[in-house]
């Protein structure tokens, strides 16, 4: 059994054809009652040729998703055989991505000697310095690492840094010349676990 959301539940009665003409015009809840009639028979034909649950919900998510594109489209001509033409773009994106993997194949089983030779010596350090920093973070004040989320995380300007912290933008810029300083100087030393 299908549960539909309140607005859908209304839509319940109608042919896919009705809501493929609904849908056209423009409402979101046809579209939407289209998407949860359709689910079902789209998960069972990925379940049968994908493994793994999120393969599956990918596949279904894809299909529902180029559905609504056709749909708005007007690419869908007869609305009584949408389930056909929901079955085509299973098919169809089946297909392509059958294609893929293979050109994907094609492609590692000629290039793929020289790739395994390529080390990427940066993947390994990375996880050491985010801890780095992440402990450096940690030993500043909690206005500075409000200074270093404003000025970084969200990107904001000394205006609007200063504005949230209830300070002058000379003390923001001031403030973050600082902390930066500190930031600088601590990844220079080892983590304060490690020297202790």
């Amino acid at each position: 059994m299908i549960c539909y959301s309140p607005g859908v539940a209304s839509l319940v009665a109608d042919t896919p054809a009705d809501l493929v003409a609904k849908a056209r015009a423009g409402e979101r809840l046809a579209e939407e009652a289209l998407c949860q009639r359709f689910a079902p028979a789209v998960r069972v034909f990925a379940r049968r040729r994908l493994r793994g649950i999120d393969a599956i919900e990918e596949f279904t998510q894809d299909v529902l998703l180029l559905l609504v594109e056709a749909v708005r489209a007007g690419r869908v001509e007869q609305g009584e055989r949408v389930g056909g033409f929901v079955l085509g773009i299973c098919r169809n994106l089946a297909f392509d991505r059958a294609r893929q993997r293979e050109r994907r194949e094609a492609l590692w089983q000629t290039y793929g000697a020289v790739l395994e030779s390529v080390s990427v010596p940066a993947v390994e350090t990375e996880p050491y310095e985010i801890a780095h920093l992440e402990d450096c973070v940690s030993q500043l004040s909690r206005r500075a690492r409000e200074v270093i989320r404003l000025g970084f995380v969200e990107a904001r300007d000394h205006e609007a840094v200063a504005a949230a912290l209830d300070i002058t933008p000379q003390n923001a810029r001031v403030m973050r010349h600082r902390t930066l300083t500190s930031l600088r100087e601590c990844m220079a030393k080892r983590m304060s676990w490690e020297a202790a």
